[in-house]
């Protein structure tokens, strides 16, 4: 399965001032993923919104918190399961045609 992820935290707990702090939260998440089993599409940011969008795919809810756990502490993620847009109406044009 396809999750879209947001991970949102505010200027207050933002490791940004502290490199030791970024290393060990958002320098660790990709490899906490990957260690999971969760395959990351893509991973962007938005530093001054203090936003973090990615893309992963698993079968593994479970792997994909424990690998989230390294941002935790930080801020709040959103975890919405998503699907491909052109395979979805494809198929509702052909359920339809």
């Amino acid at each position: 399965m396809l999750f879209h992820i947001r991970h949102h935290h505010d200027e207050n707990t933002c490791p940004a001032h502290d490199p030791e702090a970024v290393g060990a939260s958002f320098g660790a998440l990709l490899p906490a993923l990957d260690a999971n089993g969760v395959t990351v599409i893509g991973a962007w940011v938005d530093p001054p919104g203090h936003d973090f969008f990615l893309v992963v795919e698993t079968d593994d809810y479970d792997a994909l918190v424990e690998g989230l756990r390294p941002i935790i502490p930080s801020g709040t993620a959103t975890i919405q399961p998503v699907g491909d847009m052109a395979a979805q109406v494809a198929k509702r044009m052909a359920d339809n045609g």
